[in-house]
Order: structure tokens, then C-alpha cells, then sequence
């Protein structure tokens, strides 16, 4: 029980070190909400918001928002050896209830994002460091 406990607190200290190093997007996104213009292929304009944080979907980092919730992680970069969760920029999050797809890259205090549901719905998107969370 002891060990357990122990391997239980050392993996949390690890992944926020991790997170707080800021070297992968995990790093940048964590903990920051943003809000965001999208255009949609079905649908008028609209506006929501983007709160990276822990809502135990994904084994990195998730994303909720007004609409839905996603697990994500940081794209993987390398090929012959393969670096995961370690895109310094780019991220990919996938929907826990529905087949929604959700891509983006950050830059400085903006995201641009794009997403694709298995019916084609599509939209594109920005979105701007905001102050304050979103929920």
C-alpha cells in the first residue's frame, strides 16, 4: 500500500514538472483559457471557450468548453524515433462522446484550431489568451 501510494505521488510530481517546464504545448496550454472565433461549415459563426486543464479523459491534458470535452496531447515529433507528447506547438484532442476531432497550434498568446466530425462537419478557429477561466 505504501509503495503504491509513493508510485501514485511520484507520477503526479512528475507530469506537473513536466507541464510547468513549458518545453512540449502540454506546457503552454495547461491551465489557460482562451477565448475563441469559429467558422463551421453547418452552422452561422459562433463563439465559445477553450479551458486546457485535468478532466481525466486523456493521460496528458483535456479540453473542455462549452459544447463538449476532449483528451489531448501534444503531437509527436520525430520519425525513425518517435518523441510522443512532445510537439512544442501542435496539439490534437479527440472527443470523449462523439467522433470530433480537434487540431491546433499555439503561437505566443493565440491559437489557431481547426476540428472534423466523422459526419464532415468542419470549422476553423482563433482564439486569444484571456485572463481569466472560463467555467
Amino acid at each position: 500500500m505504501v509503495v503504491m501510494v509513493f508510485s501514485a505521488v511520484a507520477m503526479v510530481l512528475i507530469a506537473n514538472s513536466q507541464s510547468a517546464s513549458g518545453g512540449n504545448c502540454e506546457g503552454k496550454l495547461f491551465g489557460n483559457s482562451y477565448d475563441c472565433s469559429f467558422k463551421d461549415n453547418n452552422t452561422p459563426p459562433f463563439n465559445d471557450c477553450f479551458e486546457f486543464g485535468t478532466l481525466h479523459i486523456s493521460q496528458f491534458f483535456d479540453l473542455g468548453s462549452d459544447a463538449a470535452a476532449w483528451g489531448c496531447a501534444c503531437d509527436a515529433t520525430g520519425s525513425n524515433s518517435p518523441s510522443f507528447n512532445s510537439s512544442s506547438s501542435a496539439f490534437e484532442c479527440s472527443d470523449d462522446e462523439a467522433p470530433f476531432l480537434v487540431n491546433g497550434k499555439i503561437k505566443g498568446k493565440k491559437l489557431s484550431v481547426q476540428g472534423i466530425g466523422a459526419d464532415g462537419e468542419q470549422f476553423i478557429g482563433t482564439c486569444t489568451l484571456r485572463s481569466s477561466p472560463c467555467f
